[in-house]
């Protein structure tokens, strides 16, 4: 039996992480506190050697691979890391780029949440739920669903645990909403009701036939 251990980290904080807008597919770069995110990851990360290493194919999550690669121990060549749309974020469809506290009240306030906002609904409701809002909402309806993403994001572990070696430690940088989903995916007891911060590591054991999460949003 192969198992394998992911790294899943948060990209570093964007410009649009820190005015509040939403960043599903669309991109921005990261700030001067996203890049130290990202080397400090790397420096708790270090002394792993990645067997490879892996990020969604959005700026962001490649600038941070690369950080986390620059401090390793044992770094891969630039060309060995490769960027894979199936760890993408979440997409929000028509709500792209918009600021993310307005348009969380506008959807999640026919909900009876303690407050109208993607962490209380997700806390009430679960994570699936308070993904699927978006969806159902969207007027053009090209925001993904739970299961939209599930789909993907399972093609993406079994294209990177074919690729593995058994015992290897593989890196792949991603986003806030996909974390969530892949912890609850394999454990639904841990509370994902709040998104892991920039630069935290969750980490997934998978083997042939199972998974589990040892630990979520890890900063230290």
């Amino acid at each position: 039996m192969k198992t394998v251990n992911y790294y899943f980290v948060r990209h570093g904080q964007t410009l649009f992480n820190r005015y509040r807008h939403l960043q599903g597919w669309s991109d921005s770069p990261l700030t001067e506190k996203g890049v130290n995110d990202a080397k400090a990851a790397g420096k708790i990360l270090s002394n792993l050697n990645f067997a490879n290493i892996y990020s969604s194919d959005t700026t962001r999550a490649i600038k941070t691979a690369r950080y986390i690669n620059a401090e390793n121990q044992h770094p891969l060549e630039i060309e060995k890391m490769q960027p894979i749309a199936a760890f993408r974020e979440q997409f929000f469809g028509y709500f792209e780029g918009a600021n993310s506290v307005e348009t969380e009240f506008k959807l999640y306030q026919q909900h009876s949440t303690i407050e109208p906002t993607l962490n209380a609904m997700t806390a009430m409701h679960g994570i699936k739920a308070a993904i699927d809002v978006w969806k159902n909402v969207d007027p053009f309806h090209d925001a993904e669903s739970y299961d939209e993403i599930t789909t993907r994001l399972k093609q993406g572990l079994d294209y990177t645990f074919d690729q593995a070696e058994d015992g290897d430690d593989v890196l792949i940088v991603s986003h806030g909403t996909l974390i969530r989903v892949l912890t609850s995916m394999y454990n639904d007891q841990i509370d994902v009701s709040r998104s892991p911060k920039n630069g935290s590591i969750t980490k997934l054991q998978l083997d042939d036939h199972a998974g589990q999460i040892l630990y979520f949003g890890k900063t230290s």
